[in-house]
């Protein structure tokens, strides 16, 4: 083997190493997926009832500081919550007033990189539905 080819043949070693630490290193350093701004929680409300929906975002520490609510939402209403941009998913309490079939509904949500879409239906005092519909 001449010096030239070792050289060569030792070059393209590190060559290899050198992208196998980068490709690993970008693996190992791929941020955790979290929503766009723009993604969102929609309620429809088609019961007879008056809604509340309360958001517990998931995601890094700090992210729980933008959890809040929609308050007496009623029939007819849509409304939207904006998943926080390091939010990687949801917990929503939908609570029907007055509503005697038992506890609120809870609606979970671990893929914040898309549109949710949700259908409220029911009649007082004891049938209330959260139905995930196509936005």
């Amino acid at each position: 083997m001449t010096a030239g080819t070792r050289r060569m043949t030792r070059a393209g070693g590190y060559g290899a190493a050198v992208l196998a630490m980068v490709l690993g290193g970008g693996i190992l350093t791929a941020p955790s997926a979290s929503a766009r701004a723009d993604n969102s929680i929609t309620f429809t409300n088609n019961a007879l009832y008056f809604v509340d929906t309360c958001y517990e975002w998931q995601g890094p520490e700090g992210v729980e500081k933008k959890n809040y609510c929609h308050n007496a939402r009623a029939k007819g209403s849509s409304w939207k919550a904006y998943f926080p941009p390091e939010a990687t998913g949801a917990t929503v309490k939908v609570t029907f007033a007055g509503y005697t079939g038992g506890a609120p509904k809870t609606v979970t949500i671990d893929d914040a990189d898309k549109d949710h879409c949700y259908n409220l239906e029911g009649v007082w005092p004891n049938v209330a539905e959260v139905l995930r519909v196509n936005c």
